[in-house]
């Protein structure tokens, strides 16, 4: 109940009191289509208090059903921008203390907001300029109408107007990191690396309990390569609680591999091999990590069992090509018989890919002249996926040395360039796909999302997709 209400009332019994102690005997008759009743004064008083008090009520339940609904458009287009309390209360719940206006306007006010975020969302961002004008009248140059613009800013992806925008609200201290955030996007958006990098340490050293500062914090650490500080960022997010146990895992296992790599092209042994171990033991399943410690390991005193030990867990948790080739290559006096029983050795602990066990055999295989082993292997691998460049390769060489039908084997041949890419690593992000293992996206900038896919290929003007089989594909 508001202050005047509540005086208003206070005052009311007082008076009800006095006129019922003054005369208790004063009746009022009302008549109202052939109902008559008869109050006494203070009866009388006392209802009106109670209607005002009622009107008052459900006045109160409407407005905060109103702002209700505004504080959940602002959470829903404003994200993690900045806290809630600092968000709602400075576009919301505070909008009465910073501007003077009549309840009337006030409640505009919440409308056109709201107006102008739903047009924001829905994207016609000439419908929230209209909108935002007219909230412009009603209570002129607050922050809330700078915040709105740069909302519109940012759908029309007008990022120098959104930066110097944003330098603008920075100076506002109840709205500080919601500038901040917009000129982290704006400066990536425009490349600006280094000036967006500065921008998120600033973040950094006022908020760490925001995803957002140590999203961006991190990842624009991690892309100058300073390690350091995006380890320090993460344990920062962690202990927050902020970041996910496993990706905070993840992210770990792969700065500290990037780190072990420049210790290695220093020739710093000792920090490769303790930085490489740590990020072995953040994440198994960094294939990378795997293979370069097997290498160490292989190549200083010729300890191939302890590479081979690697090899094989990181094989049971994440397997792919390179780990199966890496393996192969510690027993180098293997002939192609023996190559063919470690595979299937591996195939029996290989449940998450098995297409993977078909298209190894049948690769030694066909290496081998085993082509009725090739055969069988390659009919395996087409029944849950379609021909991909390394397997059409192979038809050709069946058809060839083994069918002797040179016309047959030239039609594979040809097809090979159009086929799907057997594996690639893949952004999780922007299914841009390379060959090797990066950190960093170079499409998307995301940082630590490449993952080893199987069969990709690379329809024009679309992302990376996973193939799956189709009915012709199996007929081939």
């Amino acid at each position: 109940m508001t202050r005047k209400i509540s005086s208003f009332i206070f005052i009311g019994l007082i008076f009800t009191l006095a006129v019922w102690m003054s005369d208790k005997n004063s009746v009022i008759t009302v008549d109202w289509r052939g109902y008559v009743n008869r109050f006494s004064i203070p009866e009388a008083m006392l209802l009106v208090l109670v209607f005002v008090a009622v009107v008052d009520f459900l006045n109160r339940i409407l407005r905060k059903l109103v702002m209700a609904q505004v504080k959940e458009t602002y959470r829903y287009n404003l994200g993690n921008m900045v806290n809630e309390g600092e968000a709602i209360n400075v576009l919301a719940d505070k909008i009465s203390e910073k501007i003077v206006i009549d309840r009337h306007d006030f409640d505009n006010s919440l409308l056109l907001v709201l107006r102008t975020m739903t047009s924001i969302t829905a994207g016609d961002m000439k419908e929230a300029r209209i909108n935002l004008r007219a909230l412009k009248k009603l209570i002129g140059n607050d922050p809330i109408i700078d915040l709105l613009k740069m909302k519109i800013y940012k759908g029309e992806k007008d990022f120098d107007k959104m930066e110097k925008l944003s330098a603008k609200i920075m100076k506002n201290d109840d709205i500080r990191l919601v500038g901040m955030k917009a000129a982290v996007e704006a400066q990536m958006q425009k490349k600006e690396f280094a000036e967006a990098l500065a921008t998120a340490n600033k973040a950094f050293e006022l908020r760490q309990d925001l995803y957002w500062v140590i999203e961006s914090a991190f990842e624009l650490r991690a892309k100058a390569g300073d390690w350091d500080g995006a380890l320090q960022v993460l344990e920062s997010g962690n202990k927050k609680k902020i970041i996910p146990n496993t990706k905070f895992k993840r992210l770990r296992a792969i700065v500290l591999y990037e780190m072990a790599l420049e210790a290695q092209k220093k020739g710093d042994d000792v920090n490769f091999f303790r930085l490489c171990s740590q990020a072995i033991e953040c994440d198994e399943t960094l294939v990378p990590a795997a293979i370069a410690m097997a290498k160490y390991y292989n190549a200083n005193d010729n300890q191939y069992r302890k590479a081979a030990k690697i090899l094989l867990n990181a094989w049971n948790k994440n397997p792919t090509a390179d780990v199966a080739y890496e393996y192969l290559k510690l027993y180098p006096k293997d002939d192609i018989t023996a190559k063919i029983q470690r595979v299937e050795t591996l195939a029996q602990t290989n449940a998450l890919r098995p297409s993977l066990n078909n298209l190894l055999l049948a690769e030694l295989a066909t290496e081998a002249g085993l082509w009725g082993k090739a055969k069988a292997e390659i009919e395996m691998f087409l029944i849950n996926n379609p021909a991909t460049k390394k397997l059409a390769k192979m038809i050709a060489q069946y058809e060839k040395l083994s069918n002797n039908d040179k016309k047959e084997a030239a039609k594979w041949k040809k097809k090979e360039a159009t086929c799907a890419d057997d594996a690639m690593w893949v952004c999780d992000e922007c299914g841009h796909a390379t060959e090797e293992w990066q950190p960093i996206c170079p499409k998307c900038g995301s940082f630590g999302l490449s993952h080893w896919r199987l069969y990709v290929e690379k329809p024009e003007n679309e992302a990376i997709v996973e193939v799956q089989a189709s009915d012709d594909d199996n007929d081939e």
